[in-house]
């Protein structure tokens, strides 16, 4: 039995258990698409919004905290994610039946602008 989920779908970018924190920049695993003008990409591969299956059944899918999301036990903090736009997928503290990486997967509380893989419910 696998007890790290790990992504199912075949794509690029950062592992279901990884977080990019806002501090550390974008992470880029393919050509960036939104960059202009030489400036540095502004924009996470996968693009926010992006979803997958992960080998525990979960659906996850590429978030942005909009504020500090507080770090809990598993199954971690139940967030609510908002869609104001096509790469613009924001998650807060909430009832949206999505969930932050638990204490064992990050251990630290998320910050604005912290990207990271939001998981779906529980596992089937």
């Amino acid at each position: 039995m696998v007890d790290t989920p790990f992504r199912t779908t075949p794509s690029l970018g950062p592992e279901l258990t990884q977080v990019l924190p806002a501090a550390q920049g974008s992470a880029w695993y393919d050509m960036p698409v939104d960059t202009y003008a030489s400036t540095a990409p502004v924009i996470a591969s996968p693009q926010e919004g992006d979803t997958c299956y992960g080998t525990d059944g979960r659906l996850y899918m590429w978030v942005r905290a909009s504020g500090t999301i507080a770090d809990a036990a598993s199954p971690g903090t139940q967030i609510a994610i908002t869609v104001t736009a096509y790469n613009n997928v924001t998650a807060a503290t909430g009832a949206g039946g999505w969930y932050a990486p638990p204490t064992a997967i990050y251990g630290t509380d998320l910050l604005a602008g912290d990207h990271f893989w939001a998981a779906k419910g529980t596992a089937p």
